[in-house]
């Protein structure tokens, strides 16, 4: 049988992290003989992506139990009929998760009870700024790298080519919007800055609000991971309905702000 635990390192010493999604590797354990496969987690940009594509890789290890802190309601249930089963609640070394998993006993030392369960409210903080400091290394560069891509983009793409694409149209405007932001992929956090820049340059409102919506909701370039890892059908309905959303909330922005359809 095989395990996967997300891993703040690539060997059995590590500890279980809470979520998928911020794992830095997963390990992927043969409970036969313990032997394991580590593999890099997804970068932090992948952003809600992150853990869909996490547990992509866990099957196509060939995983049939999943063991972490936490995992959303609507990704264990589309796993648990795959026949993969998802234990939540874990914490603390790896090994040891496996080994209560599988009713034997830890090999090793047993460390301290607040590393098994959780750790005290000191160490909480400082594992909270060293997780919110890494994840501003990561965004500060991308950030940069999306305002400078707007000016280029600015300067180089005339606002009547802009407004041709966005002709004013509430309904259009939606549906344009929404499909930009359903191809794109990366850090929410960067759909500010690009919206902003749409806006200064006379797009509207619609627009940028479905862009906005469609780029957290909808993944297109992720939808063959999360094909894999939750089904094809599931994929497939779970981003119709999030490009459906992000039309008819960016209508209902519009509506509200006085705009027209």
């Amino acid at each position: 049988m095989k395990i996967a635990v997300p891993s703040t390192s690539p060997d059995l010493t590590g500890t279980v992290e809470p979520r998928l999604g911020m794992a830095a590797w997963l390990l992927v354990i043969d409970t036969e003989d313990m032997s394991f496969e580590a593999v890099k987690g997804p970068p932090r940009s992948s952003g809600p992506g992150a853990g869909v594509m996490a547990i992509s890789l866990a099957v196509n290890l060939g995983a049939e139990v999943l063991l972490l802190g936490y995992v959303a309601q609507h990704i264990a249930g589309p796993l648990e009929k795959r026949g993969i089963r998802v234990i939540s609640g874990i914490s603390g070394p790896v090994k040891d998760a496996v080994s209560t998993y599988l009713g034997a006993p830890a090999e090793h030392v047993k460390p301290d009870e607040d590393e098994l369960h959780f750790s005290s409210w000191r160490d909480e903080w400082k594992e909270a700024l060293r997780k919110g400091g890494r994840q501003f290394q990561v965004l500060l560069p991308r950030l940069v790298g999306v305002v400078l891509l707007l000016g280029l983009f600015r300067g180089f793409v005339s606002e009547q080519t802009l407004l041709a694409l966005f002709p004013g149209s509430g309904f259009l405007d939606s549906l344009w919007g929404g499909a930009l932001g359903s191809l794109l992929a990366g850090n929410p956090i960067n759909s500010y800055v690009i919206g902003e820049g749409l806006l200064d340059a006379g797009v509207g409102l619609a627009a940028v609000t479905a862009l906005m919506l469609a780029w957290v909701n909808v993944g297109v370039i992720q939808l063959p991971a999360e094909s894999a890892a939750l089904g094809k059908r599931f994929a497939v309905t779970r981003n119709l309905a999030g490009f459906v959303m992000a039309v008819l909330m960016s209508l209902t922005v519009l509506l509200w702000t006085g705009g027209g359809l």
